[in-house]
């Protein structure tokens, strides 16, 4: 295998386990093509061909999810407490009976 086809090869695999999942998923996404490609090209040997499939696949399988990046935003106002309103005092002669069971103002002085 000619150095100049095995060095990229090598450079991106050994990239790839101190990058964050997104850029693991892309690179390994890459390492993939490029062995695919040199190896459609003849330019591996026969007798490295399964061996660098078989890890590169391996690789390929256990690809990481990789989530968008959360945009900090500016954080929600607080909630706000509903207060409420205060009642006007009701209007003098409503609201309120005076009565309570009793007759007042029969002129009997209070017999039946």
């Amino acid at each position: 295998m000619a150095r100049s086809d095995a060095a990229p090869l090598i450079s991106l695999a050994h990239r790839i386990p101190g990058e964050p999942p997104c850029a693991q998923a892309r690179d390994i996404r890459a390492l993939q093509a490029k062995a695919i490609v040199l190896v459609n090209a003849h330019r591996i040997p026969g007798s490295l061909q399964d061996s660098l499939m078989s890890g590169v696949n391996a690789l390929h399988a256990q690809i990481p999810v990789c989530l968008p990046a959360v945009q900090a935003s500016t954080p929600p106002p607080p909630p706000t407490t509903r207060t409420p309103s205060p009642q006007p005092p009701p209007a003098p002669g409503k609201g309120h009976r005076h009565d309570h069971g009793h007759e007042h103002g029969r002129g009997d002085g209070g017999k039946h």
